[in-house]
């Protein structure tokens, strides 16, 4: 006999047929107030029945209201899922794209809304919340239960360079830079809209000294923006280092280390 067989006979044929409803949608992560509208079972009813199944082990609670089918652990896709509109950010989305070999020991989302981290599964959660202005260049990633939303290899760059400290290291993020093919025009449109200009700042200074290509424009656009303000080239790094009026920076990390770096000696 198979394993969980005797279970199955001891539910009721509705609990049978939620678990048949979430197979037949496909559903790995689901709300009550979801299957409630889905199924016209009404919330108190539908509530008992899911926490009846998470008791028995044939579905799995996240949190209040809120659960995934019985052993599914896809991390990216729980982690977006917890927020209700969160998707897969910063370090986390630079491991997807493989921008960086370096892995998170946490699984960042970034949201709109504010949520405290927390754990599940044994896996750490940092949400980050951002203004809705900085909320977009998010695509679709993975098949069917396994599909979750996470920021373009533009948009984490660019978060990651605004936000070093949810990242894998600024050394790091200066390798992606100079490793990965992005859209110039893409970068410079999403720094405009985030409103960030130091970062458009840092990426124009990086162009130059490692020599990528396509970045004319980029540079040149960011050069009209410039203000009399000084950012630090890593925001996470000393306040020290060479003034750089070109580009409004100080650069607490040389240009021989930034050199060293691209070349992997650092």
């Amino acid at each position: 006999m198979p394993k969980g067989t005797k279970i199955f006979e001891r539910l009721p044929d509705h609990h049978l047929d939620i678990l048949k409803f979430l197979d037949d949608q496909e559903l790995s992560v689901f709300t009550m107030e979801q299957l409630s509208k889905l199924t016209a079972i009404p919330s108190p009813h539908i509530n008992e029945i899911l926490e009846n199944l998470a008791r028995k082990k044939m579905i799995d609670r996240l949190e209040r209201g809120k659960y995934c089918r019985y052993g599914f652990r896809n991390e990216k896709v729980i982690g977006s899922f917890l927020t209700g509109d969160g998707c897969i950010a910063y370090w986390s989305a630079l491991n997807h794209h493989l921008m960086t070999e370096q892995i998170p020991n946490v699984v960042f989302v970034q949201s709109p809304r504010y949520k405290p981290s927390k754990s599940i599964f044994n896996v750490r959660y940092k949400f980050v919340k951002v203004l809705n202005n900085k909320f977009f260049g998010i695509m679709q990633t993975g098949y069917g239960q396994n599909s979750f939303p996470v920021t373009d290899k533009e948009k984490t760059l660019l978060d990651c360079f605004g936000n070093p400290e949810y990242s894998s290291g600024y050394s790091e993020l200066i390798r992606a830079f100079a490793t990965t093919g992005l859209s110039a025009d893409k970068l410079f449109e999403y720094g405009v809209k985030t409103n960030n200009l130091a970062v458009l700042k840092r990426i124009a200074f990086l162009s130059e000294i490692i020599g990528q290509h396509g970045y004319h424009n980029f540079r040149k656009m960011t050069t009209a923006r410039l203000n009399k303000r000084y950012a630090l080239l890593d925001p996470l790094g000393p306040d020290e280092g060479e003034f750089l009026s070109t580009w409004g920076l100080r650069l607490n990390i040389t240009r021989e280390q930034i050199i060293d770096i691209v070349q992997n000696r650092s």
